[in-house]
This record gives C-alpha cells, structure tokens and sequence, in this order.
C-alpha cells in the first residue's frame, strides 16, 4: 500500500460520520490504524470488533510497531455513544476495550449501580474520567489523588471538585509521590513546618526556586 493510501484511508477511518456502508468498505483494509479505527464504529457489532482487535493484537504480538501505536497509542475515541440511548450505553459498562469504557465513564447520567464499577475499573484512564462526575463522594475522589497524583494539563484539577476533601490536602507532604506531595501546596493554609518539609525536598519542584545567583554560585568554575 502506497504511503499517500494508507494516510487516506487513515483519515477516512478516523471520520465519526461515516455511513454503515462506508465502514464496511474499511473492514478489509490491512493496516492496524484502520482496523482499530474501525473497530469503534457504531456500525461494528461485538463480533467484529473483536476479530479486528484480534488481527492488530497479533501484528502487535509479531513485532509490528504500526500495531502497537493503533493499540496503546491511537487517540480516536467512540465518541457516538455519549449520545447513544441509555440502555445501549450501559451494555458496554463491562466492554473489554478501555477506551469504550472511558467514553462511558463521561457520561454523568448513568445510573448508581455504574459508579463503583467504573470508580473501581482496572484502567487509571476510566477512574480519572468517572471522578469528573458531579456527585463523586470525597472517599473516592481522595483515595485517586493520594494513589495518582493529578494530571497537571487537565483542569479543573480533581483537588478542585466540590467534593475533594480540602482538609486532607496537608497530609498529602508524608506521601512517597513527589507528584502527590507537590498537591499539598493547594492548601493555602498549610503550616509553616509542612512548608519547610517541602522546601526541604530533594526534587526541585518542591523546594524552593533557584535564582540565577546562587545557580552561577554553584557553577564549578
């Protein structure tokens, strides 16, 4: 397949719009973007999802690094079933493809009982999306951020939802993540000793600035 091909075909699989018929042109394509692509189609049933999963995993399980980008790093969501029927939604709580379950996890809609499942999903990705839901209980909320950390260009932070326990925040400075401690500069009320633990710290992120004197100081000459 010429290079200018596959990019179209590419291109066209990545397209949230396309018709039934123009997805099942795509099906025979060999090229591991497309069928990943492919396989979030609305137009795909489970079937076929599985079995374009299946041909990538074993590309990828054969050293082919175009698999491995199409399975661990593709960026194309199903975006469809945000707005799918509720009912619809919910049969894919259990779907065996993360990304699925993370599109659902950004539904703030879905009943009660589909919130432990997804507060407690294996995935990282799928408990950070669902902890961006209103009515996230602090319990939940605290116990992702003391474990993760946050993810510093995603805002609002989690430590900013109307549920994050704020009180908790100082204990975060005993944590072993110097990702986790760093949030305890959030507290803007946290005390002077916390303050000069922190400053004490080995990462400079956490200590104080360096200024261009003292880095010059430092400089073997």
């Amino acid at each position: 397949m010429r290079h200018e091909e596959a990019e179209l075909h590419q291109a066209v699989a990545g397209n949230p719009h396309l018709s039934a018929e123009m997805v099942a042109q795509l099906l025979g394509i060999d090229d591991p973007l497309v069928r990943v692509a492919a396989a979030q189609s609305r137009h795909v049933d489970a079937e076929t999802r599985d079995r374009l999963h299946a041909l990538v995993e074993a590309e990828r399980a054969q050293g082919s690094i175009e698999a491995e980008v199409a399975l661990s790093w593709s960026f194309a969501e199903p975006d469809w079933l945000r707005e799918a029927p509720l009912d619809e939604r919910m049969t894919y709580l259990d779907c065996r493809y993360t990304t699925f379950r993370r599109v659902l996890a950004t539904c703030h809609d879905l009943p009660e009982e589909a919130w432990p499942r997804l507060d407690n999903d294996p995935e990282l990705v799928v408990r950070r999306a669902a902890a961006r839901r209103p009515g996230t209980p602090p319990e939940v909320l605290e116990r992702l951020v003391r474990a993760h950390g946050e993810v510093a260009h995603i805002r609002p932070l989690l430590v900013d939802h109307a549920h994050f326990p704020r009180d908790v925040l100082r204990t975060f400075v005993d944590e072993p993540s110097p990702d986790v401690r760093y949030l305890a500069l959030q507290d803007p009320e946290l005390p002077l000793p916390y303050l000069q633990q922190l400053a004490a710290a080995a990462e400079p992120f956490l200590g104080p600035p360096r200024t261009s004197s003292s880095t010059a100081s430092s400089t073997p000459r």
